[in-house]
């Protein structure tokens, strides 16, 4: 597979880093494709990781909230023992 490059700034940089290195510019892609996924990776694990303890927080909260109303939900709903309101 080839990879056409049609930007003057991406072929500059490409240009200078393998000047700099002394490596290949296939190589340099690589290794930067890798680091780029590996960075992308951890970051997408770093807000599963938030979200998951935010929700612990929440029903951490939940559960510690007092009940504002004793009554079982047929009383709340004011149905009868036949289904219809009261």
């Amino acid at each position: 597979m080839s990879i056409t490059i049609d930007n003057a700034e991406v072929e500059a940089l490409l240009a200078d880093f393998t000047a700099a290195t002394h490596r290949a510019a296939p190589d340099l892609l690589l290794e930067l494709l890798r680091r780029e996924q590996a960075r992308v990776e951890t970051a997408a694990e770093r807000r599963i990781a938030e979200g998951l303890a935010a929700d612990v927080a929440m029903r951490r909260r939940f559960s510690a909230s007092p009940n504002v109303d004793a009554r079982t939900i047929d009383e709340i709903l004011a149905y009868d023992e036949n289904g219809l309101p009261v």
